[in-house]
Parts: C-alpha cells; structure tokens; sequence
C-alpha cells in the first residue's frame, strides 16, 4: 500500500513539473568573450541573457528563469525598457577600441516609462519609486537620484524595445551619479539575480578580488520588452546581465594568460538551467602566434562591415559531455604567446575617439572642453550630449565648435534646456559634422559659485563631479566595433551581421571634478568646540551644587600596620585571667563620674 502512495506521489510531482515547465518559455543563455588588447591588457566580456515568452494572460508575478524582482519592476512602475550600469574606471577608447557595451563611470541609470493619463507627476512618482527600488535591490546610492539631476534627452538615447501599435510613445528619465563607488555589496545583488546565481556555470569565474582588481570593471543590467509577433499580441521580455572586465597581463608575469589566471579559479561545468553556454575567444591577427590549451568545437570568421574577425568558440555543455566523462573536471583555455616579449604591438585608432577636460585660472570662471577626433577617411555626424549639474551655471552664447586649426564649425541643430538652482540640471544636445582626419573642440563657459553649507559633501574639498558626456553616432564601418546590434540578444548574432544603415555607436568621456569655492568649515568646528566647552564648565559645577547633599565626613583613622593586627588577633582569642575579670566586672558596676 505505502509503495502504490508512494509511486502515487512520485508521479503526480512528475505531472505537475512538466506542467510548470511546460507553463513558462523562457530561455536562458550565458556567453564569455575574451579579447586580448594592445599594450598587455586582456577583455573579458560576460553576458547572461534571459528571454521570456508572454501570452495575453501571463502575469509578471509567476516568473521562472526571470528573476521575480526584476520582473515587478516591470509590473508595478510601468516600464518598457530599463538600463542600469555600474562602472569603475575609465575606458581607454584610443587604445583599446570599443566595448561591447558602453558605460559612464560611476552609477547611470535610464527607463522609459509606459505614459499615463497624470502625463508629468505620475511620471517623476515613478522614476523616483523606481530608483529608490533599484537602490534596496543593489544596495547601491540611487535613493539620491531626485529632479535636480534628471535630464531628459531628446536625440542622443533611443529606444531600442519596438513600437507598440495603438499605443503613445514612452517617456525618458535618465540620471548619472559619477561619484557611485562600486564594490561587492553591488556584485552579490546582481549575482543573485540569475538563475544559477554565483554557484555554477559562468558567474562562478566572477570572484570579487579578480574583478575589483582590475583596471576597468562594469556591471550592467538591461531589460526591454519587446514584440513576441507582427501584431504585438503577444509579448517578449529580455533581461540582459553583463560584466565587463579589464586585466593587465603584466601583473599575471607575462603575455600568457588563462581563465584559471585571470578569475583566481576554473570552472567546474555550465549552469544546469542554460540553454547554451558559450566562450569566444578573439584570435584576430594572431594565426601561428598563439598556442591554445585545448582545441576549439569552432572557429568562426566573420566578415562585419568590411571587418574580418576570427574567433574560437568553446562549448562548455560539450566539454561536460564528452571531455569530463562522468569525472570531475575544470574548464579552462590557456593561451600561449609565442611573439616576441620585446615587440610592441601597435593596433590603429578607432574611428572616433574623444577626451574632455576643464580649463581656467582662479575660483571665478572656468571653461568645460570636449575634444573629439576624427581618425575616419570621411566626415561622421555625430550628437554630443552635456549633462551639466545646477551648481555649475554654463552660458550658452559661449558655446564654441572649432577646429585645431582655428576654423569654426557650425552645428547643425542645438537643443538646450536651461537649468535652475536646486530643481534641474543644464541640458545640451549639439548635432554638427566633424571632418575627415579633423580634431575639434567643443568648449562652453560657467562660473564657480557659493552653495550654502548644508549643501556640501562630507569631504567638501574632494570636490565636486560632473557626468561624462555621451557622444553618439552611426559608423559607417565596423573597425575595432564589437557592439551586439539592436534587434539582435546574444552576442553569436553579431557574428557577420553587416548593418548598411551604419553601426551604432556611444562613446562617454571622462566624469570631469569640479573644485568649487569651499568655506572654512574649521571655524564652525571651533565655534562648536568653544561653546560646548563654555556650557559644560558653566553647567556642571552648578548641576553639581544644586543636585547633590553636602556632608562633613570624620578624619580618617590611621591604617593599622600588619604587626598590629597580628597583636590584636592574638590578644582577642587570649583568655582573661581571674584579675581582669574582675576588675573588668568593677569597672562596669562603678558608678558614673565627671
């Protein structure tokens, strides 16, 4: 009986998880792309991609591969599409090219937002309920993000979900906070949020004292909803985790490199719960040159605007199938340089790059500089963006585009949102065409003024920081371009993926520090010193008067040495004689006397 309950049960448990299985379509991927840089730096990309088939009566709140958080950010605030990116260090794009997906430094975050009936407050109410949940769920600074410095971007950021029929167009907020420390109260959040979370497949190579180690690290996180068919009946959702890590191969000991190298450790197998799990290797100009550990399932070329790319595909699933055996085993790619350690090699400037910096003499007017250069055969038309914050008060009739050589450019289209003191940042967005083999400077003039005191940092003379610029433009080729395209989610679809329209592009520049004037803050210190001094010697020798009894207290006995204590132990256990018994006896029977 109890073995027909128990086959019983067996069964029904069956049913009922190929039930669930069956109810969610949703598809998880994991992806590593290694990419070795010039001057001895190694790129690592990661990117962890969930996608998830939404019926007409699928609700957000019964989720499976997609994390439940995430997906009630989409349900409560009325998202269509979310970036969020946390990043440290500054990418060197004259050097090192272009990453698969670009970040500012510190904290940057933008959401378009489903509109309405209440357009404007209902709006703001969610994008600061959304970044106060964003906050708690990274623990992260983004409760600090308020109207004095969102910005609204009208040409630079697009967005990439697609446009639902019969519905109005989303609304954008978009935020910065360049002085957002990252650390590993962000990486464990953001680890828990996948299906695996931090124990298996590739999230396990993302140890803490590897990635903060680095020169160049970036977290981001990036949903959408997309169209699951022609008439949008039916939905799509895309959560996107990526990592993009920086190494300095001379702290390694050498040009040689390995996973097991790089992250501290190797990897034990795939995540159970991915569909497919991937590494890439880029092996671009390095035939013959390179010696790897164990050989490719694949290797790709692919041919992107003009580009070729060679790359070595690893398939974890595959090893785990074949190579282990049934045996514990560690995934790892050794790479072995075989060139010359003496010979530098020297890649060509991308197409685009720019730098950005601040110029002046004195606490009264300074100047915000953005140089931008050209290295393409042909002129590019490009949209500089300026977030500028409320305490730096730029003024527009000095905005200047020039040449090196001295000749004035005119832009194209300007849109310019004037900022007001404690409510909103200054805004800019410049359209112009840079020339071929051109260098040009976009400078524009503010002043340094006083904040109340309140109103600055705790460590005031650090300074103050203002967001990099975000430039945006189409390449009309893919050199040193390893972006994902718009339509497409994981990166194998980038492979020979020629966009005639041109390839999207966003550089940001440097977060710029901004020393303004600072008041003497030793003197209220001081002030505070004194006072409490004053009112504690004024206070407490009266408090001590008033409240406490006064009383006279004897003169103390001299201390008894240790000899006569030895005498007095000695003479109270000695017996009275007969005498002194009796003289004692008359002297208490004696009457008293003066």
């Amino acid at each position: 009986m109890w073995k027909l309950l128990s086959l019983w049960t067996v069964l029904v448990m069956a049913g009922g998880l190929k039930g669930s299985s069956a109810q969610f379509s949703d598809i998880f991927d994991e992806e590593l792309f290694i990419k070795p840089l010039p001057d001895k730096f190694v790129y690592s990309y990661f990117q962890f991609t969930t996608r998830w088939e939404l019926g007409k009566n699928d609700s957000l709140l019964h989720t499976n591969l997609v994390s439940r958080p995430l997906a009630e950010l989409f349900h409560h605030f009325g998202v269509q599409e979310l970036h969020l990116s946390f990043t440290y260090g500054l990418w060197r794009y004259e050097s090192w090219g272009y990453p698969v997906t670009d970040a500012g430094p510190g904290a940057e975050v933008w959401a378009w937002f489903e509109p309405t009936t209440d357009h404007r407050a209902s709006i703001d109410h969610r994008w600061k309920m959304l970044c106060g949940t964003l906050s708690g769920l990274f623990c992260a600074s983004l409760s600090f993000i308020e109207p004095s410095n969102t910005f609204v971007p009208v040409y630079t950021l697009r967005p990439q979900t697609h446009h639902f029929p019969g519905r109005p167009e989303p609304i954008l907020r978009y935020a910065a906070l360049p002085r957002e420390i990252v650390c590993t109260e962000n990486l464990t959040p953001w680890a828990k949020l996948l299906p695996c979370r931090s124990r298996e497949g590739l999230v396990s190579l993302l140890v803490p004292d590897s990635i903060y180690s680095s020169n160049y690290h970036s977290l981001g996180v990036h949903i959408r909803k997309l169209c699951g068919d022609e008439a949008c009946s039916e939905f799509q959702l895309e959560v996107k985790q990526t990592v993009s890590v920086v190494q300095d191969l001379r702290l390694f000991g050498g040009p040689n490199w390995s996973i097991r190298k790089l992250f501290g450790q190797g990897m034990e197998g795939s995540c159970a719960l991915a569909t497919t799990s991937n590494v890439y290797v880029d092996v671009t100009d390095s035939e013959g040159a390179l010696e790897i550990s164990q050989q490719p399932d694949e290797t790709i070329l692919s041919v992107r605007g003009g580009v070729r790319t060679q790359l070595h595909r690893f398939d974890v699933k595959q090893f785990e199938a074949i190579t282990a055996k049934g045996r514990r085993a560690m995934f790892n790619v050794a790479v072995m340089d075989k060139r010359d350690p003496n010979v530098i090699v020297v890649a060509g400037p991308p197409p685009l790059y720019a730098k950005r910096f601040i110029l002046g003499v004195g606490q009264e007017r300074g100047k915000i500089v953005t140089q931008i250069t050209n290295a393409h055969w042909g002129a590019l038309d490009l949209i500089v963006f300026e977030t500028i914050p409320w305490f730096v008060p730029v003024y527009l009739h000095t905005l200047t585009i020039r040449r090196a050589g001295g000749e004035r450019i005119e832009p194209a289209f300007l849109h310019y949102t004037p900022g007001v003191q404690r409510e909103r940042p200054y805004g800019l967005e410049v359209a112009f065409r840079i020339p071929a083999r051109a260098t040009i400077e976009l400078s524009i003039d503010f002043d340094y003024i006083f904040l109340k005191w309140q109103e600055y940092p705790p460590d005031a003379n650090h300074g103050h920081y203002i967001p990099s610029s975000i430039i945006s433009l189409l390449l009309p080729s893919a050199r040193n371009y390893t972006s994902i395209p718009r339509e497409a989610a994981l990166f194998r679809e980038s492979f020979n993926a020629t966009q005639l329209a041109g390839y999207f592009l966003q550089v940001r520049t440097e977060a710029l520090l901004l020393t303004l004037p600072t008041p003497d803050f030793s003197m209220p210190y001081n002030v505070i010193c004194l006072t409490c001094t004053v009112v504690a010697l004024a206070f407490g020798p009266i408090h001590n008067i008033s409240t406490k009894r006064i009383v006279a207290k004897g003169k103390e006995k001299d201390k008894v040495s240790l000899g006569e204590k030895v005498k007095q132990f000695f003479k109270i256990n000695k017996k009275p004689t007969k005498e002194e018994h009796t003289a004692s006896t008359e002297d208490l029977n004696a009457p008293d006397t003066e």
